[in-house]
């Protein structure tokens, strides 16, 4: 009897998603790391850094190679993961003002930046609520309004907790220590065997997020670790350890209530590394920047009897690609006309080896200062970033630089003003090699592909000439 694909892949779908009854939809626990880089744990290569327990359940389940987040950047990525939407659609591009720097560095006035995202927004948890799931964001949230107000059943983070700015609190509790406590208690009042309801946990450390402060017992160990290369910052290390010991902690909670073989769990990170503290070699660039650097980020998922263990997948994926995953694991349809921008990656985690995918986007139409590291790596020494929108589309990458593009006489001069850029990731990974002007008609493929994504989804660009901009001859 000849059974045909989408048969079989309809019956993969429904072993993932256990979705027969309500207290067989999977839980998910999605642990979101701040400004962690694609080089900073164990399974991408680290060997200074010290992340056995991540690692173990990364090579335990599936592990991304060219996972990105939606901006270089916190605020942005998490209004795009959380809303399902890009940031044209939002309007949150960037944290605090988009002219960041001093006025007369800028070329160009940058679009105005809204440090919330509107109520009419679906989160992910409003999303998920009509399918029975409790749901809590632990941690960061930076996105405006309180988690309650956005469709979540429990929203803790550091004022709640007491705490300062720093990763302590005036008891010297350390915060990501705290905030897995609180994760872990989440996970035990709400066990899905007893409430008869699956539960969706959003746990979004600070760490490793300055300011840099790490528990002593652990510094002290990489203090006395000889450094490789860029990775040579005891007390940041020590910080992505303690993050380690939370990935610890939250999986034994979900062993030991027997949740395990019902529960997704994804790793994933907000932006590229600080590039004062790390680096993310080959990778150019890091946080703030759009070069592979500051946008991809470490991911794996990890699901036993679900997820292949020992497998991993080089299709490139986005943050946006989470809310429509959920969904389709929780077999809940997506909401009446409200566009979701990412795409389901159930096919991915069940073994598919293709993505029926052309293109990922970013718009970031402000300005981000420079810091003390990794100056040498962006455009110039004044900006980790200047107005850029960028398209990735096969092996191939195009960044957009706008002060150029509307300054600088536009497709007209694209030869010479230094507008576009476009290089082939899959012999150039570190973007060194601009092949604008070899590559044309590749270049004006992905040009015009991106400038069709822009206008299909309403996003501004910035025009207009900036009267205190002074020529550093830069």
């Amino acid at each position: 009897m000849k059974i045909s694909t989408s048969f079989l892949f309809f019956v993969i779908i429904q072993l993932l998603c256990r979705c027969t009854t309500p207290d067989q939809k999977p839980n998910i626990v999605f642990i979101f790391i701040d400004d962690m880089g694609w080089k900073d744990v164990g399974f991408m290569g680290a060997t200074y850094y010290e992340t056995p327990n991540i690692d173990k359940l990364a090579n335990e389940g599936m592990i991304f190679t060219n996972a990105y987040a939606n901006a270089a950047n916190c605020a942005p990525t998490r209004a795009c993961l959380l809303s399902g939407q890009y940031s044209p659609r939002h309007g949150l591009f960037t944290v605090a003002g988009s002219d960041r720097g001093k006025s007369e560095d800028r070329r160009i006035i940058p679009i105005k930046n809204t440090t919330e995202i509107a109520l009419d927004k679906i989160t992910i948890a409003e999303a998920l609520k009509p399918a029975g799931y409790v749901s809590a964001a632990i941690g960061k949230w930076h996105i405006g309004h309180k988690p309650q107000a956005q469709g979540f059943d429990v929203g803790i983070d550091r004022g709640d907790l007491g705490y300062p700015y720093g990763h302590y609190n005036e008891d010297s509790v350390y915060l990501t220590d705290h905030l897995t406590d609180v994760a872990v208690d989440f996970i035990r009042e709400n066990n899905p065997k007893e409430t008869g309801k699956p539960f969706f946990l959003y746990l979004a450390h600070h760490a490793v997020h300055t300011p840099i402060q790490a528990k002593e017992e652990i510094m002290k160990k990489y203090e006395n670790k000889e450094g490789i290369d860029c990775h040579n910052h005891a007390t940041y290390a020590a910080m992505v350890e303690s993050v380690d010991e939370s990935v610890r902690d939250v999986n034994k909670a979900l062993e030991e209530l027997g949740l395990s073989e019902n529960t997704l769990v994804v790793f994933f990170s907000d932006n590229g590394g600080h590039g004062t503290y790390t680096c993310q070699k080959p990778l150019r660039g890091g946080k703030g920047m759009y070069y592979e650097g500051g946008i991809r980020e470490p991911m794996f998922a990890y699901w036993p009897g679900k997820i292949k263990a020992g497998s991993s997948n080089d299709v490139p994926v986005i943050s946006t690609d989470f809310y429509p995953t959920f969904l389709e694991l929780a077999g809940q349809a997506a909401p009446e006309n409200y566009p979701l921008d990412g795409k389901s990656i159930v096919p991915l985690i069940s073994g598919e080896t293709s993505f029926d995918r052309e293109s990922l986007f970013w718009h970031f139409p402000a300005y981000l200062e420079a810091y003390a590291g990794l100056k040498e790596e962006s455009r110039d020494p004044i900006f980790r970033t200047r107005p850029v929108s960028v398209i990735r589309k096969g092996d191939w990458k195009l960044l957009l630089f706008y002060e150029e593009w509307m300054l600088d006489g536009g497709s007209d001069q694209i030869t010479t003003n230094n507008a576009v850029e476009l290089y082939n990731l899959s012999n150039d990974i570190s973007e060194t090699n601009n092949l604008s002007n070899k590559e044309v008609e590749k270049r004006d493929e992905l040009l015009d592909d991106l400038l069709a994504w822009i206008e299909d989804t309403g996003a501004q660009v910035p025009t207009e000439r900036n009267a205190e901009y002074v020529d550093s001859g830069l």
